[in-house]
């Protein structure tokens, strides 16, 4: 086979936080560990390869393309999320002019969810839809040997006048398995390249981190059905404990790295892994400072215990919002009620960990007054860490199609809105804009948050004059309500995710 040299490239970032100041650019900056993964494998089978996050240094267009070409490379494979697709635009516009003769392949969630649109507005040659462990070497060896595309399963091509779409890896629960391909196995593939990245530049000090963090995987796939998120209803898939325990070894005494984030959309989603991960962590005396995402109905004292003895230490669950119609309209789940929201976090206050409550705003719909309940009940709940988040409706999520019934998104529009904190890129609420953006700057004034303060712009809506809401009539009437209503403790209960991590351990202990 003949040997290929690529380049991976993350676009710079900046511009979608509008950094300050040096401190503020580095409070987290995170691996893309989604480049680890396609280079892996592509070192396996004797390929040059070579790293460029943009977004760690801030590189222009301009420097981030000198840097991807500076190894001469076949081929160049570009990851993007929505708000950098215009800016991965520009790097491939740049070296189609310097480098005609380069390949271009696009991946990541956004040309993942419109790969037709992407091909359409890019000069992009390839796009790998969804995982890109299998494809983009396949890719390699048919730009390489003159092959077919053809037959590559999950890939979008407008290559040498060759055009198509391959079968897709089956994704989502909803997809049927007649017409799509099975999911990639997990365990079939190396771990993560981090060698190839300037790992000990990774930080994340909004979390309060001050030492290098690296981030790891050890499931994909959520069974939750948030309308808001491009995991929703997608397959569950673990790695085998051992081999998670491997790479946590490998971070800990190969990288003298200290600080993990564990990128799983839900830590928690199974029980039994949880107790048996967290019981192999402690019995091989690893020591790091774990971070991990997880739901509130799937916790109970003893995840909790596990979870912390294994070096848990900071938790992040999505609370979302804080008013009972939309924590239903979300798609949260029967058992994720403001009480038992409360009872949960309780629960996890009760351990020396940091955590971190989550909440979005602009859902379908929403009304002020139901974002003022947010904010009120974020109050009440009273994390370490509370970060507030404006709903953008992004292709890969449910909230996609809604958005375009109204007319206000489209696959071929201008991504570049399509920020997180500065601009609203697509407005689905009974609020309007202006006070939407208000509404976020007050939340953070209100609430407090250590991690986020006002002199960084990265979270300002455009350091607009703050909300005298502290003293405002509605606000008076959200704090006189009470919140002591009885609450019924819910235990741990299975269900069909813990079904399906006993049929993919069975078929692990048949093989």
């Amino acid at each position: 086979m003949s040997r290929a040299r690529i380049t991976l490239l993350q676009p710079s970032d900046g511009f979608v936080y509008a950094w300050k100041s040096e401190e503020a650019r580095r409070k987290s900056k995170r691996m893309p560990l989604g480049l680890g993964y396609i280079a892996a494998p592509l070192l396996d089978l004797g390929h040059s390869v070579k790293i460029v996050d943009a977004a760690l240094y801030e590189y222009s267009v301009e420097e981030a393309v000198e840097h991807a070409l500076a190894n001469d490379p076949h081929i160049v494979g570009i990851t993007c999320t929505t708000p950098l697709y215009g800016e991965a635009c520009k790097i491939i516009d740049l070296i189609k002019k310097k480098a005609p003769g380069v390949v271009i392949v696009m991946g990541g969630p956004h040309v993942s969810a419109l790969p037709r649109a992407t091909l359409e507005t890019s000069k992009t040659d390839f796009v790998c839809i969804g995982e890109g462990e299998e494809s983009f070497p396949q890719v390699v060896d048919c730009v390489i040997n003159g092959k077919d595309p053809a037959g590559i399963i999950g890939i979008a091509y407008n290559w040498k006048e060759q055009s198509g779409e391959t079968t897709q890896y089956r994704h989502r629960i909803a997809q049927s398995k007649d017409t799509t391909a099975p999911a990639i196995d997990l365990n079939k593939y190396p771990v993560p390249s981090r060698e190839l990245f300037d790992y000990n530049e990774y930080y994340d000090f909004s979390r309060d981190r001050r030492s290098p963090q690296t981030n790891a995987m050890f499931s994909r796939g959520c069974p939750g059905k948030c309308a808001f998120c491009g995991a929703a209803d997608t397959l569950v898939r673990w790695r085998h404990v051992d081999n998670c325990l491997d790479e946590l070894e490998h971070i800990e005494k190969g990288l003298g790295i200290e600080n993990v984030f564990v990128m799983d959309d839900t830590y928690t989603s199974n029980k039994k892994r949880v107790l048996e991960l967290s019981r192999g962590i402690v019995d091989r005396g690893i020591k790091l400072n774990i971070g991990v995402q997880l739901r509130l109905d799937q916790i109970d004292e003893e995840i909790c215990d596990a979870m912390f003895e294994s070096g848990v230490s900071h938790v992040g669950p999505g609370i979302e919002s804080g008013n009972a119609d939309i924590i239903k309209a979300i798609g949260k789940g029967p058992r994720e009620s403001k009480e038992h929201m409360l009872d949960k976090v309780r629960l996890l206050q009760n351990y020396d960990w940091k955590l971190r409550n989550s909440y979005v705003f602009g859902m379908p719909g929403e009304t002020e007054e139901q974002i003022m309940e947010t904010i009120e009940f974020a109050k009440e709940l009273s994390a370490d860490e509370t970060a507030f988040s404006i709903l953008v409706p992004y292709p890969d999520s449910p909230l996609w199609a809604i958005a375009k019934e109204t007319g206000k998104v489209d696959d071929h529009m201008d991504f570049s809105r399509f920020l997180y904190y500065k601009t609203v890129g697509c407005n689905l609420s009974a609020v309007s804009t202006e006070r939407l953006l208000e509404l976020h700057e007050f939340a953070y004034e209100y609430v407090g948050s250590p991690a986020y303060n006002f002199d960084d712009d990265a979270i300002s809506s455009g350091n607009r004059p703050h909300i005298p809401y502290l003293a405002s009539e509605a606000f008076k009437k959200h704090r006189e309500e009470t919140k002591n209503k009885p609450r019924e403790k819910e235990a741990y209960s299975y269900d069909a995710i813990d079904v399906a991590y006993e049929k993919q351990t069975q078929d692990k202990q048949a093989n």
